[in-house]
Formats: C-alpha cells, sequence, structure tokens
C-alpha cells in the first residue's frame, strides 16, 4: 500500500472495512460531514460488536487492524495522532471484548498502545 496520509485513511475507513460503510453514512447523516476523531470512537464500537460475533463480519477486525498498522506506518503524523489519540486511547484495557481487537495489532499498533498504557509515547 502507498503511503497514506490523514485525507485518504478516513475513505478508506468505509471503503476497507467490512460492514462499516453503514456506520460511516449514519456518522455522516448525524453530524452533516465527517468528523475523524468521533468517527475512530465509532470504529471501536462497531470492531467491538463484530469482534463479539461469530459471523462473516467478523473479518472486519483484520481489515481495520491493517488499516490502522498502515496508518500507524505513515509519514503523516497528523495520521498517527489520530490513530492513537482516537482509536487506540479508547481501548479499555479491562474490557474484555475488546481484546479481540487487541490481539491482531500489528508492531506498531502494540508498541504505540502498550506505550500509551505505560503513559508515555515510543
Amino acid at each position: 500500500m502507498a503511503d497514506l496520509d490523514f485525507d485518504h485513511f478516513v475513505e478508506k475507513l468505509r471503503t476497507d472495512i467490512r460492514g462499516f460503510g453503514r456506520i460511516y453514512d449514519q456518522h455522516v447523516s448525524y453530524y452533516r460531514q465527517v468528523l475523524p476523531h468521533v468517527l475512530l470512537g465509532d470504529l471501536v464500537r462497531y470492531l467491538k460488536s463484530v469482534a463479539r460475533s461469530e459471523g462473516p463480519e467478523r473479518v472486519a477486525v483484520d481489515e481495520a487492524m491493517a488499516l490502522l498498522e498502515s496508518g500507524m506506518g505513515s509519514a503523516d503524523t497528523k495520521l498517527q495522532e489520530l490513530v492513537t489519540v482516537s482509536f487506540l486511547a479508547r481501548l479499555d484495557p479491562d474490557d474484555e471484548d475488546l481484546e479481540a481487537v487487541r490481539s491482531r495489532f500489528g508492531d506498531r499498533l502494540k508498541e504505540t498502545y502498550q506505550a500509551d498504557k505505560r503513559g508515555r509515547h515510543p
């Protein structure tokens, strides 16, 4: 994947994560625009929901983790901040339902999440 940037990332959330297009469209309908930090909160709730399911939509967790991992590897620091502040920081370490999400982290997500939970940045 070519280097991802902030603006393209938001669109890829809609197109690359199975079932999230509906959530994206609801978000835009409600806010009349895309609010990326709020949208990442919607993504956390969506992934928590599909991670608990046994259906085919569960593949969305892997799709999301691949996209988020690419975001953390991007040269775009605005995108890295979005993923860190609006996605990783919302993953409650005590929420067992989110373990299926955390267990699929790539190296960059894992390192940043662990550093954030220790109160420092990598």
